[in-house]
């Protein structure tokens, strides 16, 4: 994880390691995305009662991380990894609300 910063954030750069991760051996390990977070989704569903999809459950991800981004914001610093995992999530978020259909774990 990187420290915040000042810096000018390379846009071009967040894409490509947001790409990275999004293609790499995760979906090998976790499967793809709209099933790992369909199993999310009906995890968080028996613990709250709640009917979250996978693409809610993704929403929060991107949610989660706008937050820590603006705290970071406040203090006028950048935290690229945040920006980079948002930028990540809302692939993964297209990629759940594209086969929402499946959402069966």
């Amino acid at each position: 994880m990187l420290p915040p910063h000042t810096d000018p954030v390379d846009v071009d750069e967040v894409l490509k390691r947001a790409h990275e991760l999004t293609h790499g051996p995760r979906n090998t390990t976790y499967g793809p995305p709209h099933l790992d977070y369909a199993r999310v989704a009906a995890i968080y569903n028996a613990i709250s009662g709640a009917s979250m999809t996978s693409a809610d459950a993704a929403l929060f991800m991107i949610a989660m991380k706008l937050a820590r981004v603006g705290h970071n914001h406040k203090n006028e610093l950048m935290h690229l990894d945040s920006i980079v995992d948002a930028a990540g999530y809302l692939w993964v978020y297209a990629q759940c609300a594209q086969d929402i259909e499946y959402d069966v774990v």
